[in-house]
């Protein structure tokens, strides 16, 4: 995983803001945020936990319908089910990644697994949105739910790279939509130095789920919660890890503007806003069984 030459910087910093979602399970939010609309095609980062949750604690996202963009779940710790008006129903473990299309508009239901629900543990992942081209915003919806031997993983040392979309060093990701997205789960075990090379991306982020880390030498650390929006030449990425820490890379090429968001819609335009809300109300985006 190394590369020479040209290098990503850490142009700005942030914390990601707390907010209640769903059922009332607190997220951090890192997209959108005052300074960062979107980064390439993402246009939206929930990280939920880690977390440690009683018996009944547990909190879900009852169902609610989206339209006009894609979403991708990874679980890290835990166990959640989905259904939606397409028909699927599916559980999700450790490791594994949902991507829904909603398109001109889907109805879904995301809960905790059921022993998560009656006995309580530990639940962590991250829900991250793509933005769809205004000329594809009314494509049929579909999901699919990828396993963990689904997803490609480089290994350098005590460093894992999952790729969930895009490619790196010839391999890539299960998950290919507009914009060329690319998203990586690392997980470093212990502390690390390590390069990514070749990543093709108009625009890139790094997110700490937990740990610290920093882009390069003379950079101040990140520490866990935040977002760095990278810059620079592009090429290869350093990452430097304090400790175990667990990271979200994302980026692409960005898809049209502007974007308008209302909830679960995000349209090109007022207009389309309506309509998706209008198809919602009237049952157009079909119902769970």
């Amino acid at each position: 995983m190394s590369g020479q030459h040209r290098h990503w910087r850490a142009e700005y910093v942030f914390a990601a803001s707390r907010t209640l979602e769903g059922d009332g399970f607190e997220v951090r939010r890192a997209i959108p945020a005052p300074k960062l609309d979107a980064v390439g095609p993402f246009i939206f980062l929930d990280h939920f936990g880690p977390v440690d949750l009683a018996p009944g604690a547990a909190r879900g996202a009852s169902v609610h319908p989206h339209a006009g963009i894609e979403t991708i779940t990874l679980l890290l710790e835990g166990g959640m089910i989905h259904k939606d008006s397409l028909g699927n129903a599916s559980t999700m473990a450790p490791g594994e990644v949902q991507w829904l299309r909603a398109g001109r508009g889907v109805v879904h239901d995301e809960q905790p697994a059921s022993a998560l629900k009656d006995r309580g543990g530990r639940i962590h992942g991250v829900q991250l949105w793509l933005n769809m081209p205004a000329s594809r915003k009314h494509d049929a919806p579909a999901y699919r739910h990828f396993t963990h031997a689904d997803v490609p993983q480089l290994q350098q040392g005590p460093t894992s790279v999952r790729l969930i979309s895009g490619e790196v060093q010839g391999r890539r990701g299960p998950i290919v939509s507009f914009g060329g997205p690319v998203l990586l789960h690392i997980t470093v075990a212990e502390p690390a130095t390590f390069e990514l090379a070749g990543i093709a991306a108009r625009e890139l982020a790094l997110y700490v789920m937990v740990g610290e880390v920093r882009v390069a030498p003379d950079e101040p650390w990140i520490s866990a919660g935040s977002m760095a929006r990278l810059g620079g030449e592009g090429g290869t990425l350093r990452l430097e890890v304090a400790h175990a820490a667990e990271l979200i890379l994302c980026g692409g090429d960005p898809l049209d503007r502007p974007i308008i968001r209302h909830g679960p819609f995000v349209m090109n335009s007022k207009d389309d806003l309506g309509r998706a809300l209008a198809d919602f109300q009237s049952g157009r985006m079909g119902r769970i069984a």
